[in-house]
């Protein structure tokens, strides 16, 4: 905490201004509070001691601003760095939930056993530990770059505690589930029979899917780029990054590349029955003629489900996603492969999502090294020959 003693109304006149730093308020402009002290300096050293003391501990009015005020700021401040989907996600539980609880607090008087207060009720609302914690980030975030910002001197969200997690298995269709659906998808459905097959062998997110453009295929060396995200707010459709912002060239196998030359072909062909020509700009996933209107995720997701009960398959769309996880995983593929084709942030984030497979995966390898050490055909290992050649 920083503080000034001065000395005013002449040399000797025992007459001290004692100022103290207290924050900035919304706004960004720096705040002080001060008092006026008359008597010797080593007294008003003192007294700006206890007005230092009385600062910390919130018992000085100021005028840092409130939560809410923090918050309204920290989110324009976020905003060019960040997709339309999480901003909206982030205003959402600011409007809906934190500040109706949080919101008229100033911002130095907020405590840990307040956010723990609130986390509770929004437990006791019916709110999932995930969501719960995703509130928690929000707040901890705005606190912490309001310390940046010097309008606190430390983050009370540090010493709060949300909800912990609960680990869930990520659920994913069978490989024959998979088969059934693409088979069906084929029959009446071409442009989701092509999204059911990218999905379960790139893992990418729907978004990623419906924002995939014919120019971002690869033919000669059989790889499909995904560097872009379809986002709908408020119905109006617009492309940005990748969740993660990574730009990730995947390899196709032949079989894959001939599903997307055989929906290329196809859609060739509907665009010149319209009288009009398909070029690159087209998007893979689409039901215009000219392949230049992108389909919906929500409508993707939709028309999945459609198809999913009409095979007798549970579950939705994200879950392909997860198929193409556990099956890599399982396959023998390392986690940092993996995590680079789902496009994950590291690779901690692909074995927290799916630790089942991993675990799986080390189950078999147990017995391998079982059978081979102690099982039948188990290689034995032989003392040296004095005749034996180690020159090799």
């Amino acid at each position: 905490m920083r503080g000034s003693i001065t000395e005013w109304g002449g040399a000797g006149s025992g007459k001290w201004r004692l100022r103290v730093f207290v924050g900035r308020d919304a706004q960004g402009k720096k705040q002080w509070v001060s008092r006026n002290f008359t008597g010797g300096k080593r007294d008003a050293q003192t007294a700006l001691d206890e007005l230092i003391a009385d600062v910390e501990k919130g018992q000085v009015k100021s005028h840092v601003g409130s939560v809410g005020e923090l918050l309204d700021r920290w989110l324009d401040d976020i905003e060019p760095h960040r997709s339309k989907y999480t901003m909206k996600s982030h205003r959402r539980s600011v409007e809906k939930d934190i500040k109706p609880a949080l919101g008229s607090i100033r911002l130095d008087r907020l405590t840990a056993r307040q956010l723990d207060a609130f986390y509770r009720s929004l437990i006791d609302r019916g709110l999932s530990p995930a969501t719960v914690r995703r509130h928690h980030s929000i707040i901890s975030a705005a606190l912490g770059r309001a310390v940046k910002w010097d309008m606190i001197g430390s983050n009370p969200a540090e010493k709060a505690s949300p909800p912990g997690l609960t680990r869930t298995t990520a659920e994913a269709p069978s490989v024959g589930d998979v088969q059934r659906l693409v088979a069906a998808a084929e029959a009446e459905d071409a442009v989701l029979a092509t999204a059911i097959a990218l999905a379960t062998t790139t893992g990418a997110r729907r978004g990623e899917l419906c924002a995939l453009r014919w120019s971002n295929v690869d033919w000669q060396r059989r790889r499909i780029r995904i560097d872009q995200s379809l986002t709908v707010i408020n119905r109006e459709a617009s492309l940005g990054p990748t969740k993660t912002h990574q730009r990730r060239d995947l390899a196709i196998d032949g079989g894959m590349a001939q599903l997307l030359e055989r929906r290329r072909q196809s859609q060739a062909s509907s665009a010149a029955a319209c009288g009009l020509e398909l070029d690159d700009n087209a998007y893979i996933l689409s039901r215009s003629p000219d392949g230049l209107q992108p389909c919906r995720p929500d409508g993707l997701t939709s028309a999945y489900e459609r198809l999913a009960r009409k095979v007798g398959v549970g579950g939705h769309l994200h879950q392909l996603r997860h198929f193409a996880a556990t099956v890599a995983i399982a396959s023998g593929a390392d986690v940092g492969t993996v995590s680079g084709r789902l496009g994950h942030a590291d690779p901690s984030v692909t074995l927290e999502v799916y630790a089942h497979a991993v675990e799986s995966r080390d189950r078999n390898l147990a017995g391998v090294l079982g059978r081979t050490v102690l099982g039948t055909g188990a290689i034995r290992v032989e003392a040296d020959s004095p005749t034996a050649d180690h020159s090799g």
